[in-house]
């Protein structure tokens, strides 16, 4: 039944929840990565900027169309700069550098 499996989510969640809760490492982690997340808002916000954030048609699908372009756009920019930082890290390594991989997670997209 469909039921059955809805069931178990709130097991799931109170487990993450206590290990959560319970693991110092993890919560720097997630705190880490939702910064990230909170960062990328304001740049998905901005690749619109031709129109200033604002969709002009009042079509649902057309806004619809509009929000997921700026996404596409906004992934492709990120994407794009991971590639960047990954040539760029190659080089690194091949003149003999020394790099770190915590300093690589705070850079990292």
């Amino acid at each position: 039944m469909p039921g059955d499996a809805l069931r178990g989510r709130p097991v799931i969640r109170t487990v993450q929840l206590l290990r959560y809760l319970s693991d110092a490492p993890l919560r720097r982690r997630v705190t880490a990565a939702t910064n990230k997340a909170d960062s990328f808002k304001p740049v998905s916000s901005g690749s619109a900027s031709a129109t200033r954030g604002v969709i002009a048609d009042n079509d649902p699908i057309e806004q619809e169309k509009a929000m997921k372009f700026d996404a596409l756009l906004t992934k492709a920019v990120f994407f794009h700069n991971a590639l960047d930082i990954a040539e760029i890290v190659r080089q690194l390594l091949e003149e003999g550098w020394d790099i770190d991989s915590q300093d690589l997670a705070h850079i990292s997209p």
